[in-house]
């Protein structure tokens, strides 16, 4: 559920932040109260605002789904979520696959012994199946998910699945796409029993889902989703038999069961976080960076790149991420986000509106101001009828954050001579073709599907894709983003990944980086053993009730890649600034509230945080 930030809170926080910082230069093991043993007879409860729009594997693309089917359903592949790196392991796999000679077949041994929970079993048939399945649908437009398996808005990656054997099946592609096993650990290429299926059948959220996870799909009332345990899980029983998502009317409501005791987990309201420090019933786990990357969007068409760095330098970030977004957030350093691989942090703009305004004088573009004009005249300049350029900047109304912020740019710009005009998503004009909205500036969002760079830069920045909205069309970044799709050696795409976001950061400037998203973690003392990630995705099989152990085998285990990645960014938080800590809404607060019209300008691209 997407939460409304509002200007009266801010004030209300103030108050407190005292205590907080207080609170969090003292190591955080002095709030985490006894924990109390659970008993496994008893449902893990947890509240949430929503259920997700789609209950069917290849076809859900919002986090609340998600949350649902990766407990129920699993691929031949996962990214290990208590790994910092999130490498790749098998899953349904027996072991990390070959690919041929020229990188267009990829054979996988796999498991044996395993059954859907309706006691079909699990071969290469049913793999082949699946993925028949999956480009059926999409060939015939049913599938919101179809750009992830036509990634370079062409043809579909997999061509076809083979059967080799009964527990054997070869994957055959169209081109050669090195990010491919890890698109195989997206919930779209998750397994599903097709064989009692007809090819047109997509589930839906009132339906029945059937996997060989850990635990079955119960059913869902519309006011809770049930799940118990698959006693026959090859992995072994989960420690957790059963657990709940119960639905509340909103955020507030959640946070208040959580204090009461009434669940052990949910999506809560971050105005809370003070009341759970005082809770003997809550733990509050200290912050985790996220993926979540929350940018200022530049059409790069109509503003080039010398009025993008001097924009960029013009922008007090420090201000934003403290005082707007109430440290929600922390600075963005890179294209991709800590924990991702080949993350790498970059030297990007800092405020410095000296250097914004040299690079305009350097380039002709002062209209006769130089360094040793004051203020004044480069805000006249900006108020005039003829100022260095005039820009519009688009927000969805009612996100505070994004009007604020808006009105904050439009005051920073001024001092370079520039202009921006506020404008609503309601008021922009339309050009042919109608799915593709003008826009100057506008503040936006995006979050992972899997763990690779792919998944960031060539979507939001490659000429052939639908949701490059800031209209980049770089000879160098195409070549290079082209480089890194069919590298498969793990040192060499690490180091194309480290040369494209130097690249980005220092001297493209597509955009103005604001943020990652930093999380903490709110639960009973009940619960243990939590998997937090930076992908931000609840996985409830390792959960144990305090006191108890789970009796979990994991044969075959093993990394199928090491991502070439340096350890992730250490984030520096004064004191564990509690309010930077604010879990999975913070991602909401960030995206904001995507109406139509955002869902219209980012095509194809349904992931809304839920």
């Amino acid at each position: 559920m997407m939460v409304k930030m509002k200007k009266a809170k801010i004030v209300e926080l103030g108050g407190i932040l005292a205590v907080i910082l207080i609170a969090f230069i003292i190591p955080s093991t002095i709030f985490t109260p006894a924990q109390e043993e659970g008993s496994s007879a008893d449902p893990l409860l947890i509240g949430t605002t929503s259920f997700g729009y789609d209950l069917d594997p290849q076809n859900a693309w919002d986090r609340a789904s998600f949350d649902i089917i990766h407990q129920v359903s699993e691929g031949l592949f996962a990214h290990d979520l208590s790994d910092p790196y999130l490498r790749i392991i098998p899953r349904l796999a027996a072991d990390c696959g070959t690919w041929s000679n020229d990188n267009l077949e990829f054979t996988v041994t796999l498991r044996e012994g395993v059954t859907f929970h309706n006691g079909n079993p699990f071969n290469a048939a049913a793999v082949k199946a699946s993925f028949d399945r999956l480009n059926y649908l999409i060939e015939r437009g049913e599938l919101q998910t179809a750009a992830l398996y036509e990634p370079l808005n062409r043809e579909l990656v997999i061509k076809s699945v083979e059967i080799i054997d009964q527990y054997t099946v070869k994957f055959i592609l169209n081109y050669v796409f090195a990010p491919f096993v890890a698109l195989l650990c997206f919930s779209g290429s998750m397994i599903v029993d097709a064989s009692d299926m007809p090819a047109s059948t997509i589930i839906t959220p009132n339906g029945a889902l059937v996997g060989t996870g850990p635990y079955k799909f119960i059913g869902n009332d519309g006011e809770k989703v049930e799940f118990e345990s698959y006693e026959d899980y090859y992995r072994g029983v989960p420690a957790v038999k059963k657990f709940t998502f119960v639905k509340y009317d909103s955020t507030t409501s959640i946070s208040q069961a959580l204090l009461s005791g009434e669940i052990h987990m949910g999506n809560y309201d971050p105005d809370y976080l003070i009341n759970f420090l005082g809770s003997d019933k809550l733990i509050v786990e200290e912050p985790k960076p996220g993926s979540i990357i929350t940018y200022m969007l530049m059409n790069n068409t109509l503003i080039n790149k010398t009025i993008r760095q001097a924009i960029s330098y013009a922008i007090d970030y420090e201000y934003i991420i403290h005082s707007i977004f109430r440290d929600l957030i922390v600075r963005m350093t890179s294209v991709i986000p800590p924990g991702i691989a080949y993350h790498q942090p970059q030297n990007v703009a800092n405020y410095n509106v000296s250097k914004a305004r040299q690079i305009l004088i350097e380039a002709g573009l002062s209209k006769g101001l130089d360094e040793d004009s004051a203020n004044s005249e480069w805000i006249l300049l900006a108020e005039s009828a003829h100022p260095i350029a005039n820009y519009n900047y688009n927000y969805n109304e009612g996100n505070i954050i994004r009007e604020d912020i808006g009105e904050f740019t439009k005051l920073n710009l001024k001092r370079i001579g520039i202009n921006i005009t506020m404008d609503s998503w309601s008021n922009l004009y339309y050009k042919w073709p109608w799915n593709e909205p003008q826009i100057d500036i506008v503040m936006v969002g995006w979050l992972l599907d899997y763990n690779d760079p792919f998944n960031f830069i060539n979507p939001l920045l490659s000429n052939t894709s639908y949701s490059n909205s800031a209209k980049v069309n770089d000879p160098w970044l195409q070549e290079k983003m082209m480089e890194g799709l069919t590298e498969f050696n793990e040192t060499a795409r690490a180091q194309i990944y480290y040369k494209i976001q130097e690249y980005i950061a220092t001297d493209l400037m597509p955009w103005v980086f604001i943020g990652f998203n930093n999380g903490v973690s709110v639960h009973s003392t009940h619960v243990t053993d939590i998997q937090r990630n930076s992908m931000g995705y609840l996985y409830i099989f390792p959960l144990t009730w305090y006191g108890e152990k789970a009796e979990i085998s994991d044969n075959f285990f093993q990394y199928c890649n090491n991502c070439g990645a340096p350890p992730a960014e250490t984030i520096k938080i004064l004191g564990y600034n509690l309010i930077v800590m604010l879990g999975v809404i913070s991602a909401t607060v960030m995206l904001g509230v995507i109406s139509a019209t955002v869902i219209t300008i980012i095509k194809k691209h349904r992931k809304d945080d839920g």
